[in-house]
């Protein structure tokens, strides 16, 4: 057999006591420095593991909360649900009665003649609409001629505004007038 040019043979011998020494305190040295790293090392992890349990915490607490949150944006959306259909129902219904009142309104003024008196039933009007009348210009102060001292002339008291007639106040166009001012505008017929 031959051998191969990078075998070796093992020395005969054991190593010299002052190599040996070496290599004993060399293997000691790397094996502290191995378990000062890996204490550092179990450190960092018991750090790392101290963090990742607060962050849990932190999430399940914001968790809790945007549950929470969440029930309370439901339970509110629900209300407005609530309140949206009972406003329109609320609304179906003052329709409707506005446009009974309508067909009542139109009902009366085909039964009664132009001629004839507004029917004791109706209702009068809440306050009689008042009639500003224009008031009259007031005539402008004629340019003196000379400069001549004058006693101071007071101001021509305006005229009253004329008092509007009952009369006037109860027609069929008060009337309307004043249902327009409570109801507003009639329905359009489809």
């Amino acid at each position: 057999m031959t051998a191969s040019p990078y075998y070796r043979e093992p020395p005969l011998s054991p190593p010299s006591e002052p190599g040996r020494v070496i290599a004993i305190s060399a293997r000691e040295a790397d094996v502290a420095g191995r378990e000062a790293a890996i204490t550092d090392r179990e450190a960092a992890l018991e750090r790392r593991e101290r963090e990742l349990d607060r962050l849990t915490v932190a999430v399940e607490a914001q968790r809790d909360r945007l549950v929470a949150v969440r029930a309370e944006y439901e339970q509110r959306r629900d209300a407005l649900v609530a309140r949206a259909q009972e406003l329109e129902r609320e609304r179906g219904e003052l329709l409707a009665a506005q446009s009974r009142l309508v067909e009542a309104r139109a009902a009366l003024e085909n039964a009664r003649e132009p001629g004839e008196a507004a029917p004791a039933s109706a209702p009068p009007p809440a306050v009689p609409e008042v009639v500003q009348a224009e008031p009259a210009p007031v005539p402008a102060p004629p340019a003196p001629q000379e400069p001549v001292q004058q006693a101071p002339v007071a101001p021509e008291p305006e005229p009253a505004p004329e008092p509007v007639q009952a009369a006037e106040a109860a027609s069929p166009d008060a009337y309307r007038d004043w249902w327009t001012v409570q109801l507003g505008s009639a329905p359009e017929a489809a």
